[in-house]
């Protein structure tokens, strides 16, 4: 049989990927404080992450943020340095990150939309008598 075997030694592993992104592409209802963490396929080599390669865009540009890599290599997590404009489109853009291979990363683009809370809305929100939130006041 003629052709080449898949998985063998020497075999091309793909592309390098991203596998998961949270918030998860079209979401809605996203906390103006929440990170952005995105999850690969591989290894990212360390040298390559910086906020030219890993972003966050709302209209205004983009959104000042600290990128750092997992121990493992593998998640890439966004903590903007201010909260995200509230009831917006905001984009996750990664490109030209490189795998622990050298291998460039496929490029990556999501979007989602934000709301008007934070998770510390959400602690400063009153309780009433029978322990519900009164968030009316924050919609």
């Amino acid at each position: 049989m003629a052709g080449t075997l898949r998985g063998g030694p020497g075999a091309d592993p793909g592309p390098t990927f991203v596998v998961r992104v949270e918030p998860a592409d079209r979401s809605a209802g996203v906390m103006r404080d929440s990170p952005v963490l995105l999850r690969l396929s591989r290894r990212v080599d360390p040298a390559s992450v910086s906020m030219q390669t890993v972003e966050v865009r709302d209209p205004s540009g983009c959104v000042p943020a600290h990128v750092e890599l997992s121990p493992d290599g593998l998640v890439l997590i966004l903590r903007p340095r201010r909260l995200l404009t509230p009831d917006v489109e905001h984009e996750v853009r990664a490109t030209g990150l490189r795998d622990d291979g050298g291998r460039e990363v496929a490029a990556h683009r999501s979007r989602f939309l934000t709301c008007r809370l934070s998770t510390r809305d959400l602690a400063d929100a009153s309780v009433d008598r029978e322990g519900i939130s009164d968030l009316k006041s924050l919609a």
